[in-house]
């Protein structure tokens, strides 16, 4: 796996490499600090003064609804501004709202620590800023590194959350949080060089709703963005209900048995369709990817001893470890390079969005029937392969293939 791994790294340059490693850090840091919070939040928060089960709902859920409204500005910022200042605002931003939640003792305010936390959206700039320094040709690559680095985070920061919780409290979690915000700033400000041949600035920074339509109502767009916002809305499904199945078998502390294979199982799966796409099959990966997604949600449906479950989120981690890689990378590939953080930005609300409803659905779905969330999410991904069949292939396969050349 490593000297796989070591063969893809040749195809950057030093220049690239270096980038790609410090974007990877800021997004995995950052990452690593959310996901750390996820497996304890819920206890945490009934417990604080005021709460009840719907605002301790609220609490977790406006932080991806935050992300969501935010994507568009600061990637329209990031436009004209570049982007450096807007991802440095954005982690500062993540850092304030991080702290906040550390301090209280209050439901209300760790609600308003929450909502800072999710306007640090700073997702959309990192990733235009990936497609600034990369080739065209290389650019699902680079996307599958950061993805990897999300992924990583999501992972450890599940195994390390409920144990250093335990431990040290919540708070320590949102200290260390904000901790790895200011890791974020420093490799921004000091470690980063903006100025490449990749980006081409806006200098008609304008609010033109016109566009704005335009981007989102674009029918090869919307359907990536309709798919991105399907994705998510599982993802976040998935992993509402699929542990309380795991629990039934593991501990908490026993969760790594799980989620170290499953990594392993994601990344190669990312880094294979990555190269693939990049050698022009982008629109058959995604196709591939998401009719697996459905073929796990249907495993996870019609079955619900341990086997499947671990068979079917198994087949549902390499699936959407695929999505995120190549999905984000189509988009960067088929935006204009003056609008590419606004752009990206949209994508990212739909995103962001699907995150938000997943949790929501998921969550008045259980208690009636937890087969009804899957059933749901296999409904979705056929649609989003139906999406994604009826594209135009000639300008996501045609524009891969030669950009690899």
């Amino acid at each position: 796996m490593l000297k796989k791994l070591a063969f893809v790294t040749e195809i950057f340059t030093v220049k690239e490499k270096k980038a790609l490693f410090n974007l990877s850090l800021v997004i995995g840091f950052r990452m690593l600090g959310l996901s750390m919070l996820i497996p304890v939040f819920s206890t945490y928060a009934i417990g604080l003064q005021k709460s009840s089960g719907f605002l301790v709902g609220l609490a977790f859920g406006v932080y991806g609804l935050t992300q969501a409204l935010f994507q568009i500005p600061f990637g329209h910022l990031s436009d004209k501004f570049g982007r450096r200042l807007v991802v440095a605002l954005g982690l500062t931003l993540f850092g304030i709202g991080s702290a906040i939640c550390a301090i209280t003792d209050d439901i209300y305010i760790l609600i308003i620590g929450r909502f800072i936390q999710g306007s640090g959206a700073i997702t959309s700039a990192c990733f235009a800023w990936v497609a600034d320094v990369t080739t065209e040709s290389h650019r699902n690559r680079a996307m599958a590194f950061m993805g990897i680095a999300i992924g990583g985070g999501i992972v450890f920061g599940m195994i390390l959350g409920p144990s250093l919780g335990g431990i040290w409290g919540v708070g320590f979690l949102f200290w260390l949080t904000t901790l790895f915000s200011m890791v974020g700033l420093f490799i921004i400000l000091f470690l980063m060089e903006e100025n490449t041949e990749g980006y081409v600035k806006d200098t008609s920074f304008t609010t033109d709703s016109s566009h704005l339509l335009k981007v989102i109502f674009e029918p090869e767009f919307m359907r990536l963005n309709v798919t991105g916002f399907i994705v998510n809305m599982s993802m976040i499904a998935t992993f509402f209900t699929v542990p309380l199945r795991l629990a039934k078998s593991f501990s908490m502390s026993d969760l790594w048995i799980i989620y170290l294979p499953l990594s392993v199982i994601g990344a190669i799966a990312m880094m294979y369709s990555s190269r693939r796409a990049d050698l022009g099959n982008g629109r058959t990966m995604l196709i591939l990817a998401l009719s697996v997604l459905s073929s796990a949600f249907l495993m996870l449906f019609v079955g619900t001893t341990l086997l499947t479950t671990l068979g079917g989120f198994a087949l549902f981690f390499g699936a959407f470890s695929v999505l995120e890689a190549i999905l984000p990378a189509t988009v960067s590939k088929l935006s204009h390079p003056e609008k590419r953080g606004v752009t990206i930005g949209v994508y990212n609300l739909f995103q962001f969005s699907g995150t938000f409803f997943g949790g929501i659905v998921a969550g008045w779905l259980y208690a009636y029937s937890e087969n009804a969330i899957f059933s749901i999410m296999m409904a979705l991904t056929f649609i989003s392969v139906a999406l994604i069949a009826t594209s135009k292939k000639h300008r996501v396969e045609i524009a891969n293939r030669n950009n690899s050349k």
